[in-house]
């Protein structure tokens, strides 16, 4: 699309939108492009606001082409009941759909396959033990919330024996990986000496760090308050 667009103008917009359509269309059905016939899925769903469309794209893309960000996208239709045949949520195959994408490198669809996992009421240890190591891949693909999740439950020996050091690195890994929660935290263990030695420069700099990014996040929602 070598054109320029006024998309200040409805006419203009609507050709533009169109032509974007076209152009992920081709790269789709004619080129084969997983990450076009993604684009297209998502174009489908948030511009044209048809996800009937969307689901069995994301869906083929998957299964057919293994695009790990179109099984997580499936199983988000599979989570809400949207796109997908019925349009009935169906909670075992959205796991399924988590999982692929968490085997496929998307930490998102770690993180996701572990709350599911973990919400279920019929939890055993083949269970939780499947949740932790789901949490610990995504956390080891640089999902922040996945680290901060996994070093509370060591934290408090919830499901796993208690290990301080253990929750002070995933700690770490989580305010490393731009999680405000685990920075907050990684500060107090800095500050007591729980999991490492005691350190107050350190626990400063955590603390600095876990501000900065409360900042960054009160543009997005309300302040959250962090313990002192």
């Amino acid at each position: 699309m070598a054109r320029s667009y006024d998309l200040t103008d409805e006419r203009q917009t609507k050709e533009y939108l169109r032509d974007v359509e076209i152009e992920y269309q081709f790269q789709c059905f004619d080129q084969k492009e997983p990450d076009g016939c993604h684009r297209l899925a998502e174009f489908r769903e948030n511009v044209r606001k048809n996800v009937d469309a969307a689901g069995p794209l994301f869906k083929e893309n998957c299964d057919h082409k293994k695009y790990p960000k179109s099984c997580y996208k499936y199983g988000q239709c599979l989570l809400t009941g949207k796109g997908v045949p019925g349009n009935k949520v169906d909670l075992i195959s959205a796991l399924q759909y988590y999982e692929k994408s968490c085997d496929l490198g998307l930490a998102g669809g770690c993180f996701n396959a572990a709350q599911l996992r973990m919400a279920d009421k019929g939890s055993n240890q083949a269970n939780t033990d499947k949740t932790l190591a789901l949490l610990d891949r995504a956390c080891k693909l640089k999902d922040g919330e996945a680290c901060y999740r996994l070093s509370a439950l060591y934290l408090m020996g919830t499901f796993v024996e208690k290990n301080l050091k253990k929750a002070f690195e995933l700690a770490k890994s989580g305010c490393d990986a731009g999680n405000m929660f685990a920075c907050n935290n990684l500060s107090l263990m800095y500050r007591h000496g729980n999991g490492t030695e005691k350190n107050d420069t350190l626990s400063l700099e955590a603390r600095k760090r876990a501000k900065e990014l409360n900042e960054q996040m009160k543009k997005k929602q309300p302040t959250v308050s962090l313990n002192e």
